[in-house]
């Protein structure tokens, strides 16, 4: 389940952010190797002609474009140049990109409110609404902002930056997903075998104790940071080449699919 949701998130992203922006990088790239082409037959032919003939043709390019707007080589590269004008390659992150950071951010804030905050936060549905929209709202402008700025860079690069910049947010969401279904994992058998011998019958509403679930926390954090690294490579590298794209995509569907396990009492395995 997890991986139909991750597949369905990335589908958007590859269908309506890296095709489009591949195909419109593309279309530059050959505009560009066209008036390039141009400039190189043009001379190429310039050479072959009498010595006045070349400094008449070379006089008139260097005029004035008021002085001289019928110069055949002049507006052949004014025409390529507009060509190059008229295509944005980052408008289709400008428009979609926000959409994604507004849609994970209020997911991910939904995760917070809803699930960490449930036993605690003394907010209605509304105003968790309020909050919920409060976020996604920011999230859009301050990525629509981030892409006008970061524009400059190469298409890919910039790509490949902003969505590692979004997985720092996934990661903290899948995280706190994690902990939520393995400490609950861990713990259940465990808290069981503590319910037998206090009580002599297993409750499924009796309160675990908290040092028995400071011992698991620090448990689940000490196996991630000696073993995690490990599973990382493995799963980062090795399985497959994973590309901050497909690792926001794939952390943000396991997120969702974890924490509604959890919400449903589901164990799971977070990997």
């Amino acid at each position: 389940l997890g991986g139909i949701v991750a597949y369905i998130i990335y589908s958007y992203i590859d269908k309506k952010i890296l095709k489009p922006s591949e195909k419109l990088n593309d279309d530059l790239k050959n505009i560009k190797k066209e008036r390039k082409k141009f400039k190189e037959e043009y001379f190429l032919n310039l050479k072959t002609k009498s010595q006045e003939e070349q400094i008449k043709e070379l006089s008139a390019i260097a005029l004035d474009e008021e002085e001289q707007e019928n110069n055949f080589y002049r507006n052949k590269m004014k025409e390529f140049k507009d060509q190059e004008k008229d295509i944005d390659i980052y408008s289709i992150l400008k428009t979609h990109m926000p959409i994604i950071a507004c849609i994970a951010a209020a997911i991910i804030s939904a995760m917070f409110l809803f699930k960490g905050l449930n036993n605690v936060s003394t907010l209605d549905i509304l105003q968790n609404f309020w909050i919920i929209g409060i976020i996604g709202t920011i999230s859009y402008v301050v990525t629509f902002a981030i892409v006008k700025i970061v524009k400059k860079t190469e298409l890919n690069k910039t790509t490949d930056r902003i969505f590692s910049w979004f997985q720092i947010f996934t990661a903290s969401s899948f995280a706190f997903s994690h902990g939520a279904n393995d400490i609950a994992n861990a713990i259940g058998p465990f808290a069981a075998i503590l319910d037998v011998l206090k009580n002599g019958t297993i409750n499924a509403t009796s309160p675990v104790p908290f040092a028995a679930l400071a011992m698991f926390g620090v448990a689940l954090v000490v196996g991630l940071w000696f073993l995690g690294k490990e599973v990382i490579t493995t799963v980062g590298s090795k399985l497959a080449t994973i590309r901050p794209t497909t690792g926001f995509s794939a952390e943000l569907g396991a997120s969702i699919v974890i924490l509604l396990a959890t919400q449903f009492g589901i164990p799971v395995s977070s990997t």
